[in-house]
């Protein structure tokens, strides 16, 4: 199968699997969660504190992709974070034509970016717990962790972008969960951009209160495709 230029064209699982493994994003992801993998498990050391890592992790989630979604990506045309990390213009681009492969999924300067963030912020905050004076054996423990919640975020971050794919392509999930997703994002993109700002998860926007019952009493943006 060639390479897929519009999203429409991805009208099953298996071409949104082959398209998702050719992509940048796709690659490196996928690339930076098998290597956190294989690191976490050499490290040994596991706990049960493990477990309550991931679960943090999936907690954090869906305040946290919303606060990316709406303060980076929907930032203002004059913030200097956004033009620095070039999130609006890459979004704003993204919103402009929702079909087009090209800035569907995260470029690879990008998806390397995302990938560094989380691996960055852990290990200060792991360097930061050793500097407190802990004990050998609990400075293991929380390398043991930390690389945990490396792993689990780099997760996230595969799924992000391999369910922002599928909502925008024709292939249609067969779960509730999913296809209530692919519904609010495809709101999110032609009813107005100031709700449905989760992707993956949508506990963000129900503490936001950006996902409205009645979607009809949601107003028709102008801005949708321009972001303002």
């Amino acid at each position: 199968m060639g390479i897929v230029h519009r999203a429409r064209d991805i009208t099953s699982l298996g071409k949104a699997a082959c398209s998702f493994a050719r992509s940048s994003s796709g690659r490196v992801f996928a690339a930076a969660t098998f290597l956190a993998a294989v690191f976490r498990v050499r490290l040994g050391n596991w706990s049960l504190l493990d477990g309550l890592a991931v679960l943090a992790v999936v907690i954090a989630l869906g305040p946290v992709e919303w606060i990316i979604h709406r303060r980076l990506l929907h930032a203002a045309a004059g913030s200097r974070l956004a033009r620095l990390l070039g999130t609006r213009d890459s979004h704003e681009r993204h919103h402009r034509d929702p079909d087009d492969m090209e800035w569907l999924l995260l470029r690879r300067p990008n998806a390397l970016g995302s990938c560094l963030a989380i691996i960055v912020s852990v290990v200060a905050a792991v360097a930061g717990l050793s500097l407190t004076g802990l004990s050998p054996s609990a400075t293991s423990s929380a390398r043991a962790i930390g690389a945990t919640v490396v792993f689990a975020g780099l997760v996230a971050l595969l799924h992000y972008e391999w369910v922002h794919l599928l909502v925008h392509s024709r292939y249609r999930p067969r779960s509730r969960y999913y296809s209530r997703l692919a519904k609010n994002h495809r709101l999110h993109h032609f009813r107005n951009e100031r709700y449905w700002l989760g992707v993956t998860i949508d506990t963000g926007d129900r503490l936001a209160r950006t996902l409205p019952a009645d979607r009809s009493a949601v107003p028709l943006s102008e801005t949708a495709r321009t972001l303002g």
